[in-house]
């Protein structure tokens, strides 16, 4: 700053006045980015108008008579002081100390700034790179997460090394929550989905699972059903498999005597997480065909006339004890028929269970003449429909396409007597 510009700052602030004008002036540059507009004389007082009025060289009653005091009218005046050749843009500019910009400059350089330490973070941490992008695109489910990252980017970048670890070391084998917590961050809470890293790490695995967030979770089934899908679980005694028909040896190879008991005597039994872990093999007490439906009255049913048959119900989504059943059985050589309702939900279990088990699955009475005959008629919301986007099997397609259509649900209940009679038929 040279001598006459100093010397231009001394004088202004010697003034009182003079500080509640340049704060209306410097509001008014932010807003619309050069020295233009007016400022309202009604911020200020009597007093302060006169000080302005004498800098005009007008009365103070002109001044009220005009109803605002312009910014190039207050250049203009500057140059015929002593202080000539400033400009009210660097007059601002050093009273204040620091440069002032508008508005929209201060978006962008904010934004170039988040790019340039995002860049640097997809360079640390590649396995977070696309998410990191999304977050970017500045999507309504991750405005949050950006806010985060422009207010406080120390703890953001914190939270994006224990991220990458998490999904580094996602685990292998079914693991609590709070273990998985304390394994990744030495904290057993850290994961906890209230907390700010809990809900990040639910946004980022709700990204990976196909590259949107749209399946991040909004009730607490939906936060159980997004950790089993990467084998965590936060409860393994409610997390539990509903079956009938099934063998299971343990550890030492011998055969479990409940499950022996359960599949001789037609029983069916929810198996808990906690049981399941134990379990060296699971298999169909007879023949490598597994039936699996979505609906637990749909599953009673066909036990009434299929009692001997291996069926496992979901019970809606699948959980993680139901995926760890279908992995065992998997290695036995088991084929999968799996009958769902003609929902977008439905439709999106099914292709999951496909994509898992590619060639292990049939579908059954999920065809487009079945979805027909369902009779659908419940109304399919928007927000819903737009799952039906994400359906690319070649076999669900077309149904997804007609469903998009109609915007009508169906339900495996309107099926029972196809459903009974191809079991019959299977099992005798």
């Amino acid at each position: 700053m040279n001598e006459i510009r100093r010397e231009a700052v001394n004088y202004f602030k010697s003034e009182k006045a003079y500080h509640s004008l340049f704060k209306k002036f410097r509001e008014k540059y932010q807003s619309i980015g050069r020295i233009g507009g007016t400022v309202p004389v009604r911020f200020f007082s009597k007093e302060e108008l006169a000080v302005f009025a004498k800098f005009f060289g007008v009365s103070v009653s002109e001044l009220e008579k005009k109803g605002s005091l312009s910014l190039q009218k207050f250049e203009e005046q500057l140059e015929k002081t002593r202080f000539q050749g400033i400009g009210l843009k660097t007059l601002l500019d050093d009273f204040f100390g620091e440069v002032i910009y508008s508005k929209k400059e201060m978006e962008r350089r904010k934004e170039e700034e988040r790019i340039e330490k995002f860049s640097v973070l997809k360079k640390s941490y590649p396995v977070l790179a696309e998410w990191l992008d999304y977050v970017s695109e500045k999507h309504g489910d991750s405005r949050w997460i950006l806010r985060l990252a422009e207010e406080d980017f120390g703890r953001f970048k914190a939270y994006a090394d224990q991220l990458a670890k998490a999904v580094r070391s996602l685990p292998e084998k079914p693991e609590r929550l709070p273990f998985f917590s304390q394994r990744i961050t030495s904290n057993p809470h850290s994961f906890d989905v209230h907390t700010e890293l809990g809900k990040m790490f639910l946004h980022l695995l709700a990204f990976l699972l196909d590259g949107t967030a749209s399946r991040f979770p909004r009730t607490t089934e939906e936060v159980n059903d997004l950790l089993n899908e990467y084998g965590i679980y936060r409860d393994d005694l409610l997390n539990f498999a509903t079956m009938s028909g099934f063998f299971a040896e343990g550890e030492d190879g011998a055969l479990h005597p409940v499950w022996k008991a359960a599949a001789e005597s037609q029983t069916v039994v929810h198996y808990p997480l906690r049981a399941l872990v134990r379990l060296k093999r699971i298999y169909p007490r007879m023949g490598k065909k597994v039936w699996i439906v979505e609906n637990s009255g749909v599953f009673s049913m066909l036990l009434d006339e299929a009692p001997e048959a291996p069926i496992i119900c979901t019970n809606g989504q699948f959980k993680l004890a139901t995926w760890f059943v279908l992995e065992k059985l998997a290695r036995e050589g088991c084929t999968f028929y799996y009958s769902g309702d003609f929902d977008p939900e439905g439709l999106g279990m099914a292709e999951r269970l496909m994509d898992r088990f590619p060639g292990r699955v049939r579908l059954w009475r999920l065809s487009l003449e079945d979805y027909r005959k369902s009779r659908p008629a419940e109304e399919i919301s928007p927000t819903r429909l737009e799952k039906l986007k994400g359906i690319d099997h070649a076999d669900l397609k077309p149904v997804a396409e007609e469903m998009e259509k109609t915007k009508r649900a169906g339900y495996q209940e309107s099926l029972i007597e196809w459903l009974v009679k191809d079991l019959k038929n299977e099992n005798g």
